[in-house]
C-alpha cells in the first residue's frame, strides 16, 4: 500500500509518498481502507517534528490521528462488525483494565493509553488496522470527510464543552483561534447547544469566516485591546467559558476575560505551555480551570448523530491527495486554512471526495 512515511524528524520535507506493507488485522482487529484522514498539529505535524515526546516512539512512522474509511478484512474474533461496513475511526486505544476503564471512565481516561498515528501507525495511509471496537458505524447522511474530522478536533472540543464545563444555552463562550480545526469545532458546537458564541483570530478573512459560522462577535488578539472590547461585548461581565488551547500566548488575557465564577477550558498548547498565573484573581473571583485530552467514544457517537441529523456540518477548509501531505502540513503550519484539512488517499481519488461532500463541509447548518 501507499502511505505517507518519514524516516527522521524535521520538517515537512521528510515527509514522502511511499510503499509500504499492507497491515495484517490480528486477533479483534478490523483492516479499514482509507477513505478520508486529517492533519491536526499536534499527533501530525509535532509527531513529525520531534515525536511529541511519545514514549517508545520509532521510525520509520506513518501519522495520521483521524480517519474514516470502510472494512475490508476481520481479524479473529472479531463480531459485530462486517467487510463493506462503512465506519469512522476512535483513534484513541484504551487497556480495559486501569482503575478508570474498570469504573467506567470516558475511553481518554485510561492510564495506559496509546493512540493511533502517535503510538502506532496511523491513518495517513491507503490502509489501517485498529481494534475493532474503536470503529463507529456511519450512516450514508455522514461523509467519509466529515467523520475524518472528528476523532481529534470536534470529539476533543464536544467533551470539553458538554462533559467538561457542561456549557448550558445561557453560557457566554469565547473560543481563541477560531480558524483552527478544533477553533471552528468549538464553534459550531457552543453553538448547537445554544450558547452565545464570541471568537477570535488574527486574520481579517478567518473573522469573518467565524461571523458566517455564528458567533456574535470576533476579535483581533493581535490587536492588545482585545480583552476590553470582550468585555464590552458581555456588558462588562465577562465570558461564562473560555476556550483557549493557543496557550502562553494568550492565557493571562482570557483568564481576564472570564466573569466572576466562570470556566476556563484547555486541551492543548499550540503557543507555548509555560503560562503566568495572577493566583489571587482567580480564587476571588471563583474560577474554574479544566483541562482534558481527546474526547472519548460517546462523543463520537453523539456527533455522528448531529451531522447526520443535520445539526453539525463540520467546516472543511480543502480536501488534498494524500501524496500532497507535505503541503497539506505546510498550510496549516502558515495558519492558512480555516477548519479541517482532508487528506484523501490518491487511489480513491480527490475528485470522489470532493463530490461526495458536495454541498457538505462549509460549516453551515443546514436546514
Amino acid at each position: 500500500m501507499k502511505a505517507t512515511v518519514f524516516h527522521e524528524h524535521g520538517g515537512p520535507e521528510v515527509l514522502g509518498y511511499e510503499e509500504v506493507p499492507t497491515p495484517t488485522p490480528g486477533p479483534d482487529e478490523a483492516l479499514v481502507r482509507v477513505h478520508a484522514t486529517t492533519v491536526n498539529r499536534g499527533p501530525d505535524a509535532k509527531v513529525r517534528e520531534d515525536g511529541f515526546g511519545i514514549p517508545g516512539f520509532r521510525l520509520p512512522h506513518v501519522s495520521g490521528a483521524d480517519g474514516a474509511g470502510e472494512i475490508v478484512a476481520l481479524g479473529e474474533g472479531v463480531t459485530g462488525r462486517r467487510v463493506g461496513e462503512r465506519v469512522a475511526i476512535y483513534p484513541l486505544m484504551w487497556c480495559g483494565t486501569c482503575d478508570f476503564c474498570r469504573a467506567g471512565a470516558s475511553e481518554n481516561y485510561c492510564r495506559a493509553w496509546r493512540m493511533m498515528g502517535m503510538h502506532v501507525w496511523g491513518a495517513h495511509a491507503e490502509y489501517v488496522a485498529m481494534p475493532a471496537r474503536n470503529l463507529l458505524p456511519l450512516p450514508d447522511a455522514v461523509s467519509y470527510a466529515a467523520a475524518a474530522t472528528l476523532g481529534v478536533s470536534y470529539g476533543t472540543a464536544h467533551h470539553g464543552l458538554l462533559r467538561q464545563v457542561r456549557l448550558q444555552p445561557s453560557d457566554t463562550v469565547l473560543v481563541m483561534a477560531a480558524g483552527s480545526g478544533i477553533g471552528a469545532a468549538a464553534v459550531q458546537i457552543a453553538r448547537s447547544v445554544g450558547a452565545r458564541v464570541l471568537a477570535t483570530s488574527g486574520a481579517p478573512w478567518k473573522r469573518e469566516r467565524a461571523l458566517e459560522l455564528g458567533v456574535a462577535a470576533a476579535f483581533d488578539y493581535r490587536d492588545p485591546t482585545w480583552p476590553e472590547q470582550v468585555r464590552a461585548a458581555t456588558d462588562g461581565r465577562g465570558a461564562d467559558v473560555v476556550f483557549d488551547n493557543v496557550g502562553a500566548e494568550t492565557w493571562a488575557q482570557s483568564l481576564g476575560c472570564l466573569d466572576r465564577g466562570g470556566r476556563m477550558l484547555c486541551s492543548g498548547n499550540t503557543g507555548g505551555w509555560e503560562v503566568p498565573l495572577d493566583l489571587r484573581g482567580l480564587y476571588r473571583n471563583m474560577v474554574e480551570i479544566r483541562f482534558h485530552m481527546q474526547g472519548g467514544m460517546a462523543d463520537m457517537r453523539a456527533l455522528i448523530d448531529l451531522i447526520a441529523a443535520g445539526e453539525i456540518d463540520p467546516v472543511i477548509d480543502s480536501s488534498v491527495p494524500l501524496s500532497e501531505a507535505a503541503a497539506a502540513q505546510r498550510r496549516l503550519a502558515a495558519q492558512e486554512q480555516f477548519g479541517k484539512v482532508v487528506l484523501v488517499p490518491d487511489s480513491i481519488g480527490n475528485a470522489i471526495a470532493v463530490a461526495a461532500d458536495e454541498g457538505r463541509g462549509r460549516g453551515q447548518r443546514r436546514a
